[in-house]
């Protein structure tokens, strides 16, 4: 499974399973890039999330998590830590009130930070196929997404 030279594979056999392998490659890549930011106190996920709230000025936690893809109680989940360490602000709730979250200063601080260790790793692994081919993937991916969430 792992060493898919470019030979025509076997699609209806288990281990050429698109949902396997996507995952297998989703994990690696994320455990890649969690060693790089690891150093900063951040996790691949809240990277992800402070990048977003930094793009807007507030969200609501249903705009984030459609945004993300992420389910809403993992995101909670990855907020709590960024809550805790004062680099997102939450604020709303309860009974039929919408969630609002903000990055802080202190939030986009540690943003800037850990900006060199995630190009770094950006870098590494865009070079594992070259620009072209990590875009062309990319968009493969994206356009099967897209197709499936109907």
């Amino acid at each position: 499974m792992h060493n898919m030279m470019s030979k025509t594979l076997d699609f209806s056999a288990p281990e050429n399973c698109v949902c396997f392998n996507l995952r297998w490659v989703a994990r690696k890549v994320t455990q890649f890039f969690d060693a790089e930011l690891r150093r900063h106190g951040i996790r691949p996920t809240q990277e992800s999330i402070l990048v977003s709230l930094d793009a807007k000025e507030k969200w609501t936690m249903a705009e984030l998590s459609d945004w993300l893809g992420m389910e809403r109680t993992t995101l909670v989940r990855n907020l709590r830590p960024l809550q805790r360490d004062g680099l997102v602000k939450v604020m709303g709730g309860g009974r039929g009130n919408l969630v609002e979250l903000t990055i802080t200063p202190k939030g986009r601080e540690q943003l800037e930070k850990l900006m060199p260790a995630w190009r770094a790793a950006q870098s590494a692994v865009v070079k594992t196929l070259g620009e072209q081919r990590w875009s062309a993937v990319l968009s493969d991916l994206e356009t099967a997404a897209l197709a499936l969430n109907k």
